[in-house]
């Protein structure tokens, strides 16, 4: 991946109030730097140079937290950009890698009455991503909510749904979903049931299965060899029992319609039988186009690693992504959405210019930066506007800054 960024050159000449330069080079260091900024900058003086110099080095102190009273090297505001030119790449490296779905189990989708999938999860970017790309291919719940009310599935009524790896779509069963996550709050019910099967010799390595008897008792399913003792034990410890007909109550759901299996390991687990979603779910099961693309869709949503795009800063400090590639509208969003990682980009770009500025002046580091000394100065970012160019190339997870002289694009 590449990045190129474009800033345009203004020449600006900065503002500045109380400086002093002291001391002085060599007449012949003096007569070789006058003549070069002549031949780069026409009549601008010498003085004027240095009164940009003085700038962008306060700007280099206050960016790495120096008082004026401080002193600073070349080689120290060298280090501290590279180190945000370090933190630049990490940022936009892991940024752009996360702009995927980060759990994709952890979403499931809800259609309303109208056909409009509303995507549902804790993970609020995941959410977000998710319903920018569902809101952008509205026919996709369109064609199923079509297909349900063809079937006779009452339109009134939203369906909650979630999709696999594989693209196949799932009904949810809220009221088996939420009496699950009931017991689930409730594991000591689940540990109980467990460590008297295992007292009573009951291998549970394959699972074991209870229903509700016509008496709205629970016990044992299937055969087993224990099935008495088993019975007996959950006849005189009531409490799962309990737990489960006080969700049911609640959700007006009959015993005949539940049955509960006990696995290897975990908690009990719940399953409610529903015969409208069993209609819902054969229509779905029909709807594979569907499904198909909703998972290639989500898929998608990342950003591809080989992209390559240009950053160019804009006037107002917002910066524009330049690309032909399908995923431009994605990395746009993403430095949208991430303003501080633009404004260190921008850091990023002043501090390269003032080395970039003292070689272009032919003035020793160890000349420049003992004779500048800074006595007092007015706010001048905010006027000061974009001062200098650059080519930033980021590839295999690093930024490198090229620098460009008067460019205006």
């Amino acid at each position: 991946m590449s990045i190129s960024g474009i800033n345009n050159y203004n020449n600006v000449l900065f503002q500045w109030q109380g400086q002093q330069l002291k001391g002085s080079t060599s007449s012949g260091s003096k007569s070789s730097s006058s003549s070069s900024l002549e031949s780069l900058f026409g009549n601008t003086s010498m003085t004027s140079q240095l009164s940009s110099m003085v700038e962008l080095t306060k700007y280099a102190m206050d960016a790495m937290g120096l008082g004026s009273d401080s002193r600073v090297t070349f080689n120290q505001i060298t280090k501290y950009r590279e180190q945000l030119q370090t933190e630049f790449s990490k940022s936009v490296k892991d940024g752009l890698a996360n702009m995927g779905i980060s759990d994709l189990a952890g979403l499931s989708f809800s259609l309303d009455k109208n056909g409009a999938l509303t995507a549902v999860g804790d993970n609020a970017s995941d959410r977000k991503a998710v319903q920018a790309w569902l809101d952008a291919n509205p026919a996709l719940g369109k064609d199923l909510r079509k297909a349900l009310t063809e079937a006779g599935i009452d339109a009134e009524d939203a369906v909650d749904l979630r999709v696999s790896a594989a693209g196949k779509l799932s009904v949810i069963n809220t009221t088996s979903d939420n009496i699950q996550a009931a017991l689930d709050g409730k594991a000591s019910l689940s540990a109980d049931l467990r460590a008297a099967l295992e007292k009573l010799g009951v291998d549970v390595s394959k699972g074991l299965s209870f229903q509700f008897d016509d008496q709205g008792n629970l016990a044992v399913s299937g055969d087993v060899e224990q099935a008495e003792a088993v019975n007996q034990w959950l006849a005189d410890n009531p409490e799962l029992a309990d737990a489960v007909k006080a969700q049911l109550e609640k959700r007006n759901v009959d015993t005949s319609a539940v049955s509960l299996r006990l696995g290897g390991e975990g908690n009990v687990q719940i399953s409610v039988n529903n015969a409208e979603l069993s209609d819902i779910q054969a229509v779905l099961d029909q709807q594979g186009a569907v499904g198909k693309k909703l998972r290639d869709g989500l898929d998608g949503l990342g950003v591809d690693p080989n992209i390559n795009f240009s950053i160019q800063v804009n006037d107002d400090g917002s910066v524009t992504i330049v690309s032909d590639h399908a995923d431009r509208d994605k990395v746009q969003r993403f430095f949208d959405e991430n303003p501080d990682l633009v404004k260190k980009y921008r850091q990023i770009e002043t501090l390269s210019s003032i080395d970039d500025a003292r070689k272009a002046m032919q003035i020793a580091p160890s000349d420049m930066r003992k004779r500048i000394q800074i006595e007092s100065m007015s706010a001048w970012w905010a006027d000061s506007g974009n001062a200098n160019s650059y080519f930033g190339n980021y590839s295999g997870g690093n930024l490198s800054l090229l620098a460009g002289l008067n460019l205006n694009v």
